[in-house]
């Protein structure tokens, strides 16, 4: 954490600097507005789960001073959907880290898929976000 300034909550999330928050939630509540494609696909099994299981994501939140594509609070679980440009050196080692953060300040577990899984593959990516849905709710305590 930088020194000398206070975490400020902000939707119940950590974060560092309240004017830098305020900046990333309008960008987010834009990116809300402007899903990709497979952001959007991923949020129709987003809304499945919800649906059948009352398990509640939001879309494109602030966290720690980054963006999110998914977070569900009651699980502290991030979901990010990864394009093209997370496969430009260096990007691994950034994500690992934005999530190593998320880990240590929300007890957050992030999980990957990529736009092409979840365009070629939607039956698997819906069933491994399932499984690692309910392995939460185990962890979690709240099955």
């Amino acid at each position: 954490m930088l020194v000398g300034l206070q975490p400020l909550a902000y939707h119940g999330v950590v974060s560092i600097h309240k004017h830098a928050t305020k900046r990333k939630g309008r960008f987010a509540k834009k990116l809300r507005r402007r899903l990709t494609r497979a952001e959007r696909e991923f949020w129709s099994i987003c809304q499945e789960l919800r649906d059948e299981d009352g398990i509640y994501f939001w879309r494109q939140i602030v966290l720690c001073g980054w963006i999110a594509d998914f977070w569900c609070p009651k699980l502290k679980l991030v979901v990010e959907i990864d394009g093209p440009s997370h496969l430009v050196e260096g990007q691994a080692e950034y994500d690992d880290h934005r999530a190593k953060v998320m880990a240590e300040q929300l007890g957050a577990k992030t999980i990957r898929f990529t736009n092409m899984e979840v365009f070629t593959k939607r039956a698997s990516v819906a069933y491994r976000f399932r499984q690692v849905v309910e392995q939460r709710m185990v962890t979690l305590g709240l099955t």
